[in-house]
């Protein structure tokens, strides 16, 4: 089609004027879109305000564990695994329904567990901030013994130590 064509295609399916800037390459690939969505629908709502929230700059959506991970967390010199199961999480044998119950076992307060096992987005990072600061007044045979896992390697990584 020439650019004339796909305007004419543009004002019939938009019910207005197409953006002028746009090269025929464009105008094209935002028909075939269009067209794509009509018939086999568009985004699902979840991902549609996700995409919206990214491009404004906002809050990053929840993450998503999938099934048969194993989320890791060294607390008190004891390393503990929790498996992703379909109905919660599987922590000694046990299933839980969220990882703030196994985090509440593990160390006897209330705890976000997401937050505790590091998956909150920059939980790592804050966590690395807190535990260093705390770090400087433990003993030295409990040092990195709060920290989660994941900031441990995330650290060793940073600083070149490989592990």
């Amino acid at each position: 089609m020439s650019i004339d064509e796909l305007r004419e295609a543009w004002r019939l399916k938009a019910k207005g004027a197409p953006p002028p800037a746009l090269s025929k390459d464009l105008l094209a690939r935002l028909l075939a879109h269009r067209l794509q969505e009509e018939i086999l629908g568009g985004l699902e709502p979840r991902l549609r305000k996700a995409l919206v929230l990214a491009g404004k700059g906002g809050k990053a959506p929840a993450r998503r564990i999938k099934v048969g991970s194993v989320v890791v967390r060294q607390y008190q010199g004891k390393l503990h695994e929790v498996l992703v199961v379909p109905g919660g999480f599987c922590w000694q044998g046990q299933t839980f329904p969220s990882l703030s119950t196994i985090a509440r076992r593990i160390t006897g307060v209330s705890w976000n567990g997401p937050r505790f096992f590091g998956l909150r987005s920059g939980a790592a990072e804050a966590n690395d901030k807190a535990s260093v600061a705390a770090e400087a007044s433990m003993p030295l045979a409990n040092r990195g013994a709060a920290r989660p896992l994941g900031s441990i390697v995330a650290r060793a990584k940073r600083s070149g130590s490989g592990g």
